[in-house]
């Protein structure tokens, strides 16, 4: 009698706990990549590009792989996918580097955060930190952009020892793909 409570008991925990890892299988999948473009871009004609396409197929390299000319040259920052459950949560670190990704979604609206930490200086703990936030309906089918950000800043190109101003523009992109 007692073995066969004992194996009831084995076979009730074996098939809870099948579920329990089942059931961000079941919730989906979230594709989150972050690209930078070294151009602006509209996020209209970003969206109509993303259209029909896979987002892990596009970020599976550190330059974006794809045969659509608004989407080249851009330079993946950031890829990683997560179970689409109700609270997002993943920590990812390689070598110096770490990812942080938080978000909810709620009603078919994803809210995420993606910090990416990186270590300057071995032994001294200093750390660059930045930080990409955004927001949007999202559903099974093509990539959404949650947020962009164009970002321009001034440098100086040196030619025959004469500092010239230069002005650089690039686009920061958060974008994800939700699929079962």
């Amino acid at each position: 009698m007692a073995v066969r409570a004992i194996a009831g008991d084995m076979l009730l925990r074996a098939v809870l706990a099948t579920f329990l890892f089942a059931l961000p299988a079941l919730a989906g999948q979230l594709e989150i990549a972050i690209v930078q473009f070294p151009e602006s871009k509209n996020p209209q004609e970003l969206t109509a590009a993303l259209a029909g396409k896979r987002l892990a197929d596009i970020t599976n390299a550190d330059r974006t792989l794809t045969s659509e000319n608004y989407l080249k040259g851009g330079y993946v920052l950031f890829a990683q996918r997560v179970p689409a459950t109700a609270n997002l949560s993943s920590s990812t670190r390689l070598s110096n580097q770490r990812a942080d990704v938080e978000g909810t979604i709620a009603s078919n609206r994803l809210s995420l955060t993606v910090t990416l930490t990186e270590g300057v200086a071995a032994g001294l703990r200093k750390f660059s930190k930045r930080i990409y936030s955004g927001a949007a309906q999202i559903s099974g089918g093509n990539p959404v952009v949650l947020s962009i950000k164009q970002s321009t800043t001034q440098t100086q190109n040196v030619l025959r020892s004469e500092a010239q101003p230069k002005t650089v523009s690039y686009c920061t992109v958060l974008l994800a793909q939700r699929f079962q």
